[in-house]
């Protein structure tokens, strides 16, 4: 069995090029051999730089019981 390394070697690929690139031809690979997708580590960066916190607040103020009328 070949290594990821060599195989893109030998269709081309430069060793200088982007990440993204060699991450696209992988997952490319991927979806096509094995029918499923799958996030490579820059698109798992970039979700989670776009999510954000839910901030959850409690009411810390006293708690006054009002007189209920009959």
């Amino acid at each position: 069995m070949k290594k990821v390394g060599d195989l893109m070697a030998e269709l081309g690929f430069r060793e200088d090029a982007p990440d993204s690139v060699k991450e696209a031809f992988i997952k490319h690979l991927i979806r096509a051999s094995e029918g499923v997708e799958v996030q490579t580590p820059t698109e798992k960066r970039e979700q989670k730089k776009n999510e954000t916190e839910q901030l959850s607040f409690f009411d810390v103020s006293p708690q006054t019981k009002k007189a209920s009328s009959f």
